[in-house]
């Protein structure tokens, strides 16, 4: 973390292949355009658990493709992001009976991603998004599988996308299991919301929650430097109520930056993340998608992107 911005920084989501509009249309945005925006960290997404043992998740086989020498490089994609100054992370879900609160070997889990994903891949870390598994939530095997994870990915970045998982962050790490007796805030170096559509204010509301969780009288959350609020580009209503208005978008870029003071109870965070860089042009974004006009590639696309950074320059927003 400490090549890393302590504030203003950009996290985005990069998915292989984006299905957009009535009849589908699927765009592939290549990953190597994040290197034409300014981006500090980069989620590919998405792998998921598949076996509850060796090899407990499979990624799926564009990802790799982003991971891996192909014909004529010299550097893989990853790499080309990572020499760019980018840290790369392999976000990993859940799936149909198989995710994070089912893992039965921790340690044998660990050691697996330790050597198979992170060093066979040469990547900065791995990304927890607890979805998808339709398991029974269990807050205490979650974080035995956390803190074993966080002992073995001593040089790596652990990093979460947040949601409806404040129990988690009251749970400590069981006696007996690595980091025994560590909070989720303690163990984490990045959270992101994923509260795209809740609003201005909720969406800053949502931040603070997982920054004041207290347990026995002591702040056990992530840090304000540990925190960023999450954006999702989409098309305006009635189209995607669940997205992220762009207008907002540069109101909550503004106040992630903005110093404490009489009327911000807060100092800065650490930044925003989007979801998802391969979903931030104009023929996803634009309503109604597909327009002829808004194709991908054009000149008008990753505007989320270009109005985060510019909120936190204090520039003007970008026009649409």
């Amino acid at each position: 973390m400490n090549t890393l911005p302590s504030q203003g920084l950009v996290l985005t989501y990069w998915i292989p292949v984006v299905g957009i509009g009535s009849p589908i249309q699927d765009v592939e945005v290549p990953l190597t355009d994040v290197l034409n925006y300014q981006t500090n960290v980069v989620f590919l997404g998405f792998a998921a658990f598949t076996s509850n043992s060796a090899p407990f998740i499979t990624i799926p086989d564009n990802v790799v493709s982003q991971m891996t020498l192909q014909a004529g490089q010299t550097q893989t994609n990853v790499q080309q992001l990572q020499a760019a100054g980018i840290k790369v992370l392999l976000s990993v879900q859940g799936s149909n009976g198989y995710g994070w609160d089912g893992v039965s070997d921790n340690s044998a889990f660990a050691q697996w991603v330790q050597t198979n994903i992170i060093e066979q891949y040469g990547l900065d870390g791995i990304d927890i998004d607890n979805e998808w598994s339709n398991l029974p939530e269990s807050t205490q095997s979650f974080m035995n599988t956390v803190g074993t994870l966080r002992s073995v990915l001593t040089g790596s970045l652990l990093t979460k996308a947040l949601w409806d998982d404040l129990p988690y962050f009251k749970t400590a790490v069981a006696e007996g299991n690595p980091n025994a007796g560590s909070y989720l805030g303690q163990l984490l170096d990045i959270g992101s919301s994923m509260a795209y559509g809740d609003g201005y204010q909720a969406q800053i509301g949502f931040i603070q929650s997982y920054h004041n969780v207290m347990m026995d009288g002591v702040r056990v959350g992530l840090g304000w430097n540990q925190l960023a609020i999450g954006a999702q580009a989409g098309p305006p209503p009635p189209y995607g109520s669940w997205m992220t208005p762009i207008d907002e978008t540069y109101q909550l870029a503004q106040w992630c930056v903005e110093p404490a003071s009489s009327t911000k109870s807060t100092p800065p965070i650490l930044g925003m993340m989007l979801y998802t860089f391969s979903q931030d042009i104009q023929q996803w974004t634009y309503g109604p998608q597909n327009s002829p006009s808004k194709m991908y590639p054009n000149a008008d696309d990753h505007q989320w992107q270009r109005t985060i950074i510019a909120g936190f320059l204090g520039e003007p927003q970008p026009p649409d």
